[in-house]
């Protein structure tokens, strides 16, 4: 009986060893990304690093011309890129220094959701003043942001 088990699980065992599609099974620890994902995050990429510069330009060109911002869960902040010149170029010009960056990253299909860190000096470069954490959710569509969405 007990060479009848040996028997049993050394088969098993080289059938499970010698199957195809078992050997191409993803891994769960296993990180498979899409060209979409990738796409979208780079976009993001270049927004943080258009940010760091106060790169006002740049920092335009990412975003589509009728971008919508919103607070957690729905509320709309603002629309369009006229208010986001009117955030963000004023920002831009009474700064020091502004440092965002992403201390988390998750991307599925042409969303990407960043668990950021940000830092701005006011007065001084080398002198951080404000430093925060927030979540947020960027929809990125032909290579543009869409959709901003905070969680604070």
């Amino acid at each position: 009986m007990k060479y009848i088990i040996f028997v049993a699980v050394i088969f098993t065992s080289f059938l499970c060893s010698a199957n195809p599609a078992l050997e191409n099974a993803v891994n769960p620890t296993d990180v498979v990304t899409t060209e979409q994902e990738r796409l979208a995050s780079q976009v993001v990429d270049e927004l943080i690093l258009a940010y760091n510069k106060r790169d006002i330009e740049a920092f335009l060109a990412l975003y589509a011309e009728d971008v919508e911002f919103y607070m957690y869960p729905q509320t709309l902040m603002f629309t369009g890129k006229k208010k986001l010149i009117e955030r963000y170029g004023l920002m831009f010009k009474k700064t020091k220094c502004l440092k965002s960056t992403s201390l988390k990253r998750i991307t599925h299909g042409n969303i990407v959701i960043d668990h950021e860190s940000s830092q701005v000096c006011f007065k001084d470069k080398n002198t951080v003043d404000k430093y925060s954490e927030f979540v947020t959710s960027y929809q990125i569509e032909d290579g543009k942001i869409r959709k901003v969405v905070f969680f604070r």
